[in-house]
């Protein structure tokens, strides 16, 4: 049985605009679920919808067996979430606490703070602190009721590399306490770090669902990456005739270096090396590498796309 699952969940606006349709989601109890797409494919609109935000136009949400979420056992950082900039970190969490009948609100936020980081900065004005910080108060507003799933809507926003790193080790942290998390992001490599199972949404339709490694061995079986002193066009082209490759991409900002897309793993060990020492190409680079949540995306928007 899911731990939450959606079934034909659809979400039309007033305007005709249809953001979500027949949506039919399957997050296990302790994974982390990526939900992907691009901009508009309808995230947002379905993270609304799943916390009652939005009222759906069809179709059902069902948590840990029972219809409707349980918001007392869900923990939620909208996007662009919105802090009271007069307050303090600690009263802001206190606030937060008031919202649940919990008999020992001060130990909750405590170990709220201590997961995200922060319990050094707890008298820390709001309107003090980096958006990198903010959002890991967002975080433990989330986690002070210590909820059984965590629901986070670009979680890594607009932040710097380093808040970003952080962020994702806090997901992971929580996915090791027993966590169920659903977290979306348009940031393939973000999300390709720490997710389990992915969900692929494209003009609100979902297109792909699966864990990452059943996706995996689903899609591309190999990339391999080549560099090369000065030009290879000749080369390239011949590498491009070859059944088992799927696509030759040059890549930006390397020089003459690309990546080889392949079908085959096995043909392509086998028969790349042969044709590469046949031919003058001065070869500088030669790897295989592991097919990314980027890949799978790319293929699948483009197989969308025909």
């Amino acid at each position: 049985m899911n731990f939450l699952e959606t079934e034909n969940l659809s979400k039309t606006y007033p305007n005709g605009v249809e953001a979500v349709k027949s949506l039919n989601l399957q997050i296990d109890r302790g994974e982390i679920y990526g939900l992907i797409g691009p901009n508009g494919a309808g995230k947002s609109t379905t993270i609304r919808v799943l916390m009652g935000i939005l009222e759906p136009t069809m179709g059902t949400v069902k948590f840990d067996g029972k219809t409707g979420i349980d918001l007392a056992r869900t923990g939620y950082l909208p996007e662009g979430a919105n802090f009271y900039r007069f307050m303090n970190i600690r009263e802001y969490l206190e606030w937060s606490c008031s919202l649940y009948d919990l008999p020992d609100c001060e130990n909750n936020i405590e170990q709220s703070l201590v997961t995200v980081g922060l319990e050094d900065l707890r008298e820390r004005k709001l309107d003090e602190i980096s958006k990198g910080q903010k959002q890991r108060v967002g975080i433990a507003q989330a986690l002070v009721h210590d909820p059984d799933l965590l629901i986070l809507d670009e979680p890594t926003s607009g932040l710097d590399p380093l808040g970003k790193k952080k962020i994702l080790s806090i997901i992971k942290e929580l996915a090791d306490q027993g966590k169920t998390i659903l977290t979306s992001s348009h940031i393939l490599p973000e999300l390709s770090q720490i997710c389990t199972e992915v969900g692929i949404i494209k003009g609100g339709e979902l297109i792909l669902q699966g864990s990452m490694a059943d996706l995996r061995k689903e899609f591309v079986t190999s990339n391999v990456e080549l560099g090369f002193e000065g030009p290879a066009d000749g080369l390239i082209a011949k590498i491009e005739g070859l059944d088992f490759v799927s696509e030759v991409e040059e890549m930006n900002g390397e020089g003459s270096r690309y990546l080889v897309r392949v079908k085959d793993e096995k043909r392509a060990k086998r028969e790349l090396p042969e044709l590469i020492l046949k031919d003058e190409a001065v070869v500088t680079y030669y790897d295989f590498a592991e097919v990314t949540l980027e890949d799978i995306f790319m293929e699948t928007m483009e197989e969308g796309a025909k």
